[in-house]
């Protein structure tokens, strides 16, 4: 099965052709001018895009958003890490936890997959901290790699080398987006 990915992204698409792989599934990257709403809710930020797409593709297809979920920060800056770090940066960021004792973090993924004029909305969550200093070069697509460190990592996603960067997707997939999307499919497969 062959799928429509709404993303100007290409990391995004070769991270779900890997995961979806499995699932004998592929995707396609479309790129189309989309607004973004203003919201740190990630679900409103992808259903808003889904509901833009869905005027302008009939075929399926699957829109993802991620967010940084600061737990110190009520969950700032959610669906806005992008832009914050883009304009602010990765330091102006962490001042945000400097002096606090709970530097823990939570990653969202939110993939929705439009089929029909239906979506079907898969949410993955990954628990983790901030790293005191933005550490690594490899940033593997994820806008936050710097400043994120996974939940018994001592390193950053960034600072990871293969090994640890394929330990840590083999424990993020338990929980992973992607891999609820790609079992959803399958099943559907087995029930049509």
């Amino acid at each position: 099965m062959n799928i429509k990915f709404i993303t100007s992204n290409s990391s995004k698409v070769n991270l779900a052709n890997e995961r979806l792989a499995k699932y004998g599934v592929t995707t396609e990257q479309v790129i189309l001018p989309l607004r973004e709403i203003q919201s740190l809710d990630v679900v409103e930020v992808a259903v808003d895009k889904a509901k833009q797409v869905r005027e302008k593709i009939k075929e399926p297809f699957i829109v993802e958003d991620s967010s940084l979920e600061i737990h110190e920060a009520n969950n700032f800056p959610g669906a806005l890490s992008k832009p914050i770090i883009d304009s602010l940066g990765e330091d102006w960021l962490l001042k945000i936890v400097a002096n606090s004792k709970d530097r823990g973090t939570t990653i969202v993924g939110q993939l929705i997959f439009v089929n029909n004029g239906t979506h079907h909305v898969f949410r993955g969550t990954y628990e983790g901290s901030l790293a005191d200093r933005p550490k690594g070069e490899n940033i593997r697509g994820f806008k936050f790699s710097r400043i994120f460190i996974p939940h018994n990592q001592s390193k950053t996603l960034a600072e990871m080398d293969e090994e640890e960067w394929n330990d840590f997707l083999d424990d993020f997939r338990k929980n992973d987006h992607y891999d609820k999307f790609g079992r959803w499919i399958q099943d559907s497969r087995i029930a049509s």
